[in-house]
C-alpha cells in the first residue's frame, strides 16, 4: 500500500512539474511570439526607413548632377562671355606694341600697353583654370594618352618660360639627357603641368636663386622632378598647396595667381595615372615630383615641324562676325600682317553668299553666330562645290577641349580660341593658305554629317 501511494505521489509530482513546464512553455512561448513580433516591427520600421533614406539618396544625388550641369553651363557660358571681352583687351595691347615702329608710344604709354596686356593674361589663365578645374570635378576631362617623350616637352616648356626668368633673375637648368626615356601621358596636358609647375618655382623663388629640372626612370616610372631655391614651407602645410584657391597666406603678395594651377596639375596628373607629390622645408626651397607610367611600346622616330613663315601670300579672306569690336580687332590685324585683302560677313547667311561670289582663299568663321552657328556655316561650305575646296578656320570664345574637339570632327583646319593670338592666327594662316595635298578638303565627310544631322533636327 505504502509502495503505491508512493507511486501515486511520484505520478503526481509528475504531472505537476509537467504542468508547470508547460505552462512555462506557453508562458515563454508568448514572450517569444511577442519579441518576434516586435523584431519584425522594427525591421519592416528599419526597412522603410532604410528605402526613404536611399530615395532621399538619390533624390540628392540627382539634385547634385543636377548643379553640377548647371554650375558646367554657367562656367562654359562665363567663359564665353568673358573671352569676347578679352579677345579685344588683348588684342589691340599687342596691336599697340606691333604697330610702335608706326606710331610710337611714349614710355609712360609702353608701360600701360605692358600692364593692361599682363592684366588680361592673368584673367585668360584664370578662366581657363576654373574651367579646366570644373571638367576634372564634374568628370568630362578628356585626355589622349599616348607615349611622350618628356624630356622634349620639358625643354620645350623650359624655353617658354626663360624669359620671365631672366627677367627675373632666377637661372633656369635644363634637365639633362637620359637615354630611352618615354612615359605614358597626354602630351598638352603634362606640358600644362609642367609649365604651371616650373612657373611657380620662377615666381616663388628668391632673387639670383635657381631652378632644376630632373628627370628619371625606373621600373615603376618615369619621374621629373621640379626644384627650386625659395623659402619652401614647412612641411605640416604642404597638402595645402593642392587645395583649390589656398594660396597659404600670399594672398597679398606680388606674386600674381589664384592658387588654381597645384590643385589643376595634381588632378590632371592622377587622371594620366600618375602622381604629383610636393617635398619643403622652411628656408629649404621646395620639390615638386611627377611620376609617370612608363611607355612600353617602340619608340616611334619624331621629326621637328618646320615653323610656320610670318610673311603670308596675298590673298583673300573672308571673315564671318557678328560682333563689331571684334571685327575691328581683325581689321586692325590685317592691316598690320599686309598682302591680305579683307571682307567681313555678320551673319552666316550672308558669309554662305560672299564666299560663293568671292571665292575667297581662306575663311575664318565664329561659331556663335545669330541664326546659323559656324558649324552648320562650315557644313553647307563642304556641301557647295563652289566653297568645299576653300581652308575654314574657326575663333571662338568657346575653348572647353569638347568645344575644340567638336570643331575639328566638324571639318575646321585650325580652332583658333579668344582671346586671339596674333602669332597663332599668323601660323594658322600660313598653313592654310601654303596647305599639303589633302588640307582643304580636311574634315569634308565629317561636316557633311553635320549638316544631316542638323536637318534630322
Amino acid at each position: 500500500m505504502e509502495l503505491v501511494l508512493v507511486v501515486v505521489a511520484l505520478a503526481l509530482s509528475g504531472c505537476g512539474a509537467g504542468l508547470r513546464l508547460a505552462i512555462r512553455a506557453r508562458r515563454e512561448g508568448a514572450i517569444l511570439r511577442r519579441l518576434n513580433a516586435t523584431l519584425e516591427a522594427r525591421a519592416e520600421q528599419r526597412a522603410r526607413e532604410l528605402q526613404a533614406a536611399l530615395t532621399a539618396a538619390e533624390g540628392q544625388a540627382a539634385h547634385v548632377e543636377a548643379a553640377h550641369r548647371a554650375k558646367s553651363e554657367f562656367l562654359a557660358s562665363m567663359s564665353h562671355e568673358l573671352r569676347t571681352p578679352l579677345n579685344a583687351v588683348i588684342g589691340f595691347a599687342d596691336l599697340m606694341r606691333m604697330n610702335e615702329a608706326h606710331e610710337p608710344l611714349t614710355h609712360r604709354q609702353h608701360q600701360a600697353v605692358e600692364q593692361i596686356r599682363v592684366a588680361g593674361a592673368r584673367l585668360l589663365t584664370l578662366v581657363d583654370e576654373v574651367l579646366n578645374l570644373a571638367d576634372i570635378e564634374g568628370g568630362r576631362l578628356a585626355l589622349t594618352v599616348e607615349r611622350v617623350d618628356p624630356l622634349l616637352i620639358a625643354r620645350q616648356v623650359c624655353e617658354g618660360i626663360r624669359p620671365m626668368a631672366e627677367a627675373a633673375g632666377i637661372e633656369l637648368r635644363e634637365p639633362p639627357s637620359v637615354a630611352g626615356l618615354a612615359a605614358r601621358a597626354d602630351r598638352e596636358r603634362l606640358r600644362q603641368v609642367l609649365t604651371a609647375l616650373v612657373a611657380n618655382a620662377v615666381k616663388y623663388n628668391r632673387p639670383g636663386g635657381a631652378v632644376l629640372i630632373e628627370a628619371g626612370q625606373s621600373t615603376e616610372g618615369v619621374s621629373l622632378r621640379v626644384q627650386d631655391t625659395g623659402p619652401g614651407l614647412p612641411a605640416d602645410r604642404l597638402e595645402g598647396l593642392f587645395q583649390p584657391f589656398n594660396r597659404l597666406g600670399r594672398e597679398a603678395s606680388d606674386v600674381p595667381g589664384a592658387g588654381l594651377g597645384l590643385a589643376v596639375a595634381r588632378r590632371l596628373i592622377e587622371a594620366m595615372g600618375g602622381q604629383l607629390d610636393a617635398e619643403s622645408g622652411e628656408g629649404e626651397g621646395a620639390v615638386f615630383t611627377v611620376r609617370l607610367p612608363n611607355a612600353s611600346e617602340t619608340p616611334r622616330t619624331l621629326t621637328a615641324s618646320p615653323v610656320p613663315a610670318t610673311s603670308l601670300p596675298s590673298a583673300t579672306l573672308l571673315y564671318v562676325e557678328d560682333n563689331p569690336s571684334n571685327i575691328t580687332l581683325m581689321r586692325h590685324v590685317i592691316t598690320a600682317l599686309g598682302r591680305i585683302q579683307l571682307h567681313v560677313a555678320e551673319t552666316g547667311a550672308e558669309g554662305l553668299t560672299l564666299a560663293r561670289d568671292l571665292k575667297p582663299d581662306v575663311i575664318i568663321l565664329d561659331v556663335n553666330l545669330p541664326g546659323m552657328d559656324g558649324f552648320e556655316v562650315r557644313a553647307r561650305l563642304a556641301e557647295d562645290p563652289l566653297t568645299r575646296g576653300v581652308p575654314v578656320l574657326a575663333l571662338s570664345a568657346r575653348a572647353a577641349l569638347a568645344d575644340i574637339r567638336r570643331g575639328r570632327e566638324a571639318g575646321f583646319v585650325e580652332y583658333l580660341t579668344k582671346p586671339l593670338q596674333i602669332p597663332a592666327l599668323v601660323e594658322a594662316l600660313s598653313r592654310a593658305l601654303t596647305p599639303g595635298p589633302d588640307v582643304a578638303v580636311l574634315g569634308l565627310d565629317a561636316a557633311r554629317r553635320r549638316l544631316d544631322e542638323r536637318r534630322a533636327i
